[in-house]
């Protein structure tokens, strides 16, 4: 994905910030390797917890992956206290996904008043070799903190 445009500092602080205080991709190991308005992207090293037996990264891994991702794109629009719901969500896998790194990057696609749609595709990479595993469509919606 190419042409990231920054974010406002503010903006990007913010979301930097929300994403440290999430639990699952703590628990992932993941960290937030890309920003721009619009954009996130997300890695997430192998682990015992997000593996199969086998080796490959868990589909649940791959989805929790791709709807984290979604979120924060979803945030990055500038708009006025955002928080965001999953309210569809629509994955293909195309890809055993063992590698190195699993990388999830979204792009916003549409940002309306209450939903925003968002693009996510899910790669491994190993050394300078990028294997692309999933891709998704997310409907996220805006919904006023309780």
């Amino acid at each position: 994905m190419h042409n990231i445009e920054p974010l406002a500092p503010e903006i990007e602080q913010r979301v930097r910030d929300s994403f440290v205080r999430q639990k699952m991709m703590a628990l992932y190991g993941a960290t937030m390797t890309g920003i721009g308005k619009g954009y996130v992207e997300i890695s997430m090293p192998p682990s015992d917890i997000a593996l199969r037996p086998s080796g490959i990264f868990h589909g649940s891994a791959i989805a929790g992956l791709t709807d984290v991702v979604a979120g924060y794109c979803a945030a990055t629009i500038p708009v006025e206290d955002p928080y965001f719901v999953t309210v569809e969500f629509k994955i293909n896998f195309l890809n055993q996904a063992k590698g190195e790194l699993l990388v999830g990057q979204g792009k916003t696609i549409k940002a309306g008043a209450t939903l925003t749609i968002v693009q996510t595709d899910i790669y491994t990479r190993t050394g300078e070799r990028e294997l692309h595993v999933a891709t998704a469509l997310v409907t996220m919606m805006k919904i006023n903190k309780r």
